[in-house]
């Protein structure tokens, strides 16, 4: 009785990090699509010999740091292809 408490707590873990990792992915994509369009539409308005990263910067860091996150959470999910090997054996 034990054993099976455990096994539902580990599979609602891994299910509850999946959502988090799919959702900080999609969070981390769109602050990037979004710094860079950004990016494009400031560069469009800056003089030559300027730089448009340097407003953009905080965006970009930050998506970075979300898909980081959605990358070590994914770690923590529990793969189809290992469920389909474990049984065949």
């Amino acid at each position: 009785m034990k054993n099976n408490k455990v096994k539902i707590f580990l599979m609602s873990h891994k299910r509850v990090m999946k959502y988090i990792s799919n959702i900080t992915f999609g969070i981390g994509a769109a602050l990037g699509a979004y710094a860079l369009i950004k990016i494009f539409v400031i560069n469009a308005e800056l003089p030559p010999g300027v730089c448009p990263l340097d407003s953009g910067r905080p965006i970009l860091i930050a998506a970075v740091v979300v898909l980081g996150i959605s990358l070590l959470a994914s770690f923590f999910t529990e793969k189809k292809y290992k469920e389909k090997r474990d049984s065949d054996t």
